[in-house]
């Protein structure tokens, strides 16, 4: 990874999650999602200046799916569902997104085959040599882990327009592992809630004695290690793609223009637009 200087800042997207907040607002023309995936995007870019992008793909979390088949099972959409056409549409803007990031922005499209988007990151903040300062782009609170390990990195949700604020005086980790994680399909310990789970994780004797009965153990064990970030090895972060972009404004230009993204490509609009990035050609 290579070595930025003291005033850096670099800037991660969390691509799926942005991607579904595109999926409100606007919904005029072909691809709406489209329209609005590149101009939240560059609205952020604009407010962080950032030196350098990163944008996160998924890959599948096969470790996940072996400790539990069912893991995010009810995100899974079947073709007799009424919402399944509607998602092969956002889909289908989805992988053009990724075409253009990859191919026309100043950014680095990146993916690794067996890890869920929250690992890479993780596992691109661990790798990086220095502690230049870091902002993840995400409503995604699992990303509090982040925050509790390292003090170099904050997580902005473009939602609220906030930075996420950890808990001070428990592991999220361990919270998250007693009360489970129902978007996930990640079933909690029975009896425990949003309040008995932090009494606990925040009281290491109740923990411990919570934890001596062994079906609680079993549990909590499958959990922590389901919620919590996964550590590649080195041979594991050589699995990594990233992309390699070609600086021609021309042909984003044309393609938003066969959208009908007047708002963006307009003479006054677009110089702005083109601006936010131009100083990441480097």
């Amino acid at each position: 990874m290579e070595v930025m200087s003291k005033n850096s800042q670099i800037l991660v997207f969390d691509f799926m999650n942005q991607c579904h907040r595109a999926r409100s607002g606007f919904q005029a023309g072909p691809a709406p999602v489209i329209f609005n995936f590149f101009r939240q995007f560059r609205s952020i870019v604009e407010e962080f200046k950032p030196n350098r992008i990163y944008v996160v793909l998924e890959g599948r979390p096969v470790k996940r799916y072996e400790l539990l088949p069912e893991y995010k099972a009810t995100r899974r959409i079947t073709e007799d569902d009424p919402k399944h056409a509607e998602l092969q549409r956002f889909f289908q803007q989805k992988d053009q997104i990724v075409e253009l990031l990859s191919t026309r922005f100043p950014v680095s499209v990146v993916r690794h085959p067996t890890s869920e988007c929250d690992d890479t990151i993780y596992n691109l903040i661990r790798y990086s040599s220095t502690a230049i300062p870091w902002t993840v782009v995400s409503n995604d609170s699992d990303f509090t882990q982040l925050i509790q390990e390292y003090s170099h990195v904050k997580v902005w949700n473009p939602i609220k327009k906030e930075y996420l604020v950890a808990p001070s005086d428990y592991d999220y980790v361990t919270w998250k592992s007693l009360r489970g994680d129902s978007s996930d399909n990640v079933p909690g310990i029975f009896g425990i809630g949003d309040k008995s789970a932090s009494d606990i994780a925040r009281d290491p004797d109740r923990l411990s004695k919570f934890l001596s009965d062994v079906e609680n153990a079993r549990q909590f064990e499958r959990n922590y290690e389901l919620i919590s970030f996964r550590k590649w090895t080195d041979v594991e972060a050589m699995d990594m793609t990233s992309s390699s972009a070609e600086k021609d404004w021309h042909s984003v230009k044309t393609i938003f223009d066969s959208f009908g993204f007047k708002s963006i490509t307009r003479d006054d609009s677009w110089k702005k637009y083109v601006d936010s990035f131009e100083r990441l050609w480097g």
